[in-house]
């Protein structure tokens, strides 16, 4: 007696495989198209805060620092350029940062030291990340009584790059940038810097 051949029918769902794989084949090649436009950074919106006139890249030391202007804690304007002809420490901050809750009574000591040669702190904290009543409060505790400014949306910290807390930049008065320190600062390395910048 001859066997009778069995044909097996295939599952269903090996037929869908070719159609699975070109749905998704297509949503591969429209991610690589726009990709770019979804990663692509927002541009710093224009205004008192982020009024900035620099390429993105931490300022180099030589270099004129890039202008730019904020609201200061309160309610003051401030503008960098404004301030040639005196020595300045642009320092970055924030009241949830340790080493700047550190550092910053160096620097009140610097600026009270200094300020009858025309020294001038612009403290900058970025209020996107931080909370006002918080800052409030910590500059009464330090005794900040320099220009503490609000980089309201973060624009001046992303255009400079700024990678870590606390990063001082000591301007000398004629707008080129002396020194960079990123990180604390100690007394020693704070009263260096200073002579770079401070005639007596």
């Amino acid at each position: 007696m001859n066997d009778i051949p069995v044909h097996r029918s295939r599952p269903r769902w090996i037929s869908v495989v070719p159609l699975i794989a070109s749905l998704l084949a297509i949503v591969f090649g429209a991610l690589l198209i726009i990709r770019p436009a979804i990663i692509a950074p927002a541009a710093p919106s224009p205004g008192l805060t982020g009024s900035v006139n620099s390429n993105a890249r931490m300022p180099k030391e030589g270099e004129v620092v890039p202008d730019f202007q904020l609201a200061t804690l309160d309610g003051r304007t401030v503008k960098l350029s404004d301030l040639r002809g005196h020595p300045v420490l642009i320092n970055f901050w924030a009241t949830w940062c340790g080493p700047c809750k550190e550092e910053l009574p160096l620097i009140v000591d610097a600026y009270n030291w200094n300020k009858a040669q025309g020294f001038r702190v612009l403290a900058i904290d970025s209020t996107a990340f931080d909370n006002l009543d918080d800052i409030h409060s910590f500059v009464a505790k330090f005794n900040m009584t320099f220009d503490v400014l609000m980089d309201s949306d973060d624009a001046i910290s992303t255009s400079w790059n700024i990678m870590g807390l606390p990063s001082s930049f000591f301007v000398r008065s004629d707008g080129t940038l002396a020194k960079v320190h990123v990180g604390q600062m100690t007394a020693d390395q704070l009263n260096e810097y200073m002579k770079l910048i401070v005639t007596n």
